[in-house]
């Protein structure tokens, strides 16, 4: 029974450690998430500039599997080329080795680094707990993960040692034949792909490997084979991530694969020919064999990087004939989230920043059904109505979807003035929802005066274009307000709004003076009056799409910012 409790308290070891690289690489990820959007923004064709980027990002996420299921999803809905994601998946290579020298660090030098990060992972709690203000919050929460990570090595560290040596300090038969016998380089490599894909995590195979082989488990020369298998099962993940996308998303995941299956075969000869001189050479870079493990995990990426990186545009080449293009299914439908995917969620401050450029982009779609409806309405223009009807389909869509997501989206840990931007959003899309509306209201107008027979005079025209236009700028100030976060513009903007509401205080007044002078039906009255409360209710809601950002922008000196939402 002691064996099996010893194994229990190794895997709670295992299991402290990899919560504590979530924990770590999510309290980095809040804490630099601005910084990496504008990093994974900036991202251009210029293949080194893609790499350090890749290298970035990695490093701060602590996992080049969310990385590359990231970029899937980018490629996915079209913000990045195929190019561009390969540049940084190299990049994410190099970048996730950190973790593997975060973790040698314990065996370095007569200080015991695991006790001090231990007990700095206890101040960081005590900061997260104690502490109001969101950014020590998150440093606390980062010092918390990094000193669980260390509590999980001690427990790996004194554990395995129990399990795997004699009282006397000699390894146990199952362990010498296991870990230390001389074994196939290819099989070894495959143990390293089947162990790294079942747990999702070649950071936390690299990780066991580094402690297994500092305390005498693990030898360097079956760890080098074992890291070389690692590297190719961690692609297992965004392979998975890749279905149901386009083609070009299926070949950033398999880029992926084909990178770090290149580099492996690259490296699997020198190793299997000269082992023993590569042994020597890494153990004149560092007597601890864990560490030893850390530095050539870093070399294997950066060499096979350097190698690669010129052969990029081939390596995406042959990719293309391996997945012969394909018609992309969002490309087949009209019914689609531009800038939307699950998988972006694996980066919330990206998420949330796609959020918003999905709500502008309907924005844009409800501003064109007005205007295509009141064509209809003023100009008998047909033509135009069954685009209006599928704007109509989309904004519903749209409405629907976005709201799912932003549902998912408030589900994740976010900082605070993300959760306040999100619960915003949520009322701008039923704004924006409820112009898609009257618009719809406006066509049916335009089918009744059709159908009866009827036409709004000249004048009436007139009035109503006078009050489009108004609507048209005020659309236009809106987005660039909502899109910008600019309190500056509220003035101008209720301005506009106040000129609508005057102008249809005026132009039913008028319309009521053409029925007393018998110039105009009462059925044609009625939905004249029906089409300028339409009009009017359309600039409240396009009012408040703008006003939206006063929960979270900074305060302006304006009258305006009280605007209440009608």
């Amino acid at each position: 029974m002691e064996f099996v409790w010893n194994l229990f308290f190794m895997f709670g070891g295992v299991a402290a450690m990899m919560l504590g690289m979530k924990q770590m690489g999510a309290g980095l990820e809040k804490f630099a998430g601005s910084k990496m959007k504008n990093m994974l923004g900036k991202v251009t064709t210029n293949r080194f500039a893609g790499v350090g980027v890749g290298i970035a990002v990695t490093s701060i996420i602590q996992s080049s599997t969310a990385t590359t299921v990231m970029l899937v999803g980018f490629v996915n809905i079209g913000l990045m080329t195929l190019s561009q994601a390969t540049n940084v998946i190299m990049g994410a290579n190099i970048g996730t080795t950190v973790t593997a020298h975060i973790v040698s660090l314990s065996g370095v030098g007569q200080i015991d680094i695991g006790a001090i990060a231990a007990m700095i992972g206890c101040v960081g709690i005590l900061m997260a707990m104690l502490v109001k203000n969101e950014k020590v919050q998150n440093i606390g929460n980062i010092l918390a993960g990094l000193g669980m990570i260390f509590v999980g090595l001690e427990f790996i560290s004194t554990y395995a040692k129990k399990i795997m040596f004699d009282t006397n300090g000699m390894p146990m038969p199952f362990v010498e034949s296991v870990f230390q016998g001389n074994h196939n380089p290819l099989l070894l490599i495959l143990i390293g792909i089947v162990i790294t894909a079942l747990v999702h995590s070649s950071s936390t195979i690299t990780s066991l490997m580094v402690v297994l082989a500092s305390i005498g488990v693990l030898t360097f020369d079956n760890a080098l084979f074992l890291a070389l298998g690692s590297n190719i099962g961690t692609c297992i993940t965004s392979i998975l991530s890749s279905a149901g996308t386009c083609t070009n998303a299926k070949r950033t995941a398999v880029v992926h694969l084909s990178f770090n299956v290149f580099g492996c075969l690259l490296f699997i000869a020198p190793l299997w020919i000269w082992s023993s001189q590569v042994v020597n050479l890494f153990a004149s870079m560092s007597s601890d064999v864990g560490q030893q493990i850390a530095i050539f995990h870093t070399l294997f990426n950066i060499v096979t990087t350097l190698i690669l990186l010129p052969f990029a545009n081939l390596i995406v080449k042959l990719v293309c004939k391996i997945i012969p293009e394909k018609k992309c299914d969002r490309d087949e439908e009209t019914l689609k989230l531009e800038y939307l995917d699950a998988r972006l969620m694996e980066t919330p401050a990206v998420a949330v920043a796609n959020v918003k450029k999905e709500i502008i982009r309907m924005a844009y779609i409800a501003k064109e059904n007005i205007a295509l409806a009141t064509d209809i309405l003023l100009d008998t223009n047909c033509d135009e109505f069954e685009r209006g009807k599928k704007n109509e389909e989309v904004l519903n869509f749209l409405n629907k979807n976005i709201t799912a997501y932003l549902t998912k989206l408030m589900g994740l840990d976010l900082p605070v003035k993300d959760e306040k931007v999100i619960g915003t959003y949520y009322h701008v899309v039923s704004d924006i929802e409820r112009v898609g509306d009257y618009a719809e209201n406006i066509v049916e107008y335009a089918v009744r005066l059709r159908k009866e027979e009827m036409d709004f005079s000249a004048n009436a025209k007139k009035e109503l274009k006078g009050v489009l236009e108004t609507i048209d700028k005020l659309f236009d100030k809106a987005i660039e307000c909502f899109e910008t976060v600019n309190p500056e513009m509220f003035v101008e903007i209720d301005a506009l709004e106040e000129s609508i509401d005057n102008a249809s205080v005026v132009l039913e007044g008028k319309h009521i003076q053409r029925l007393k002078n018998n110039r105009c039906t009462p059925q044609i009255g009625s939905i004249y009056l029906q089409t300028i409360s339409n009009l009017e209710r359309v600039g409240d809601h396009i009012t408040n799409v703008a006003f939206s950002i006063r929960h979270y922008a900074k305060p302006q000196k304006a009258t305006a910012l009280n605007h209440t939402a009608k």
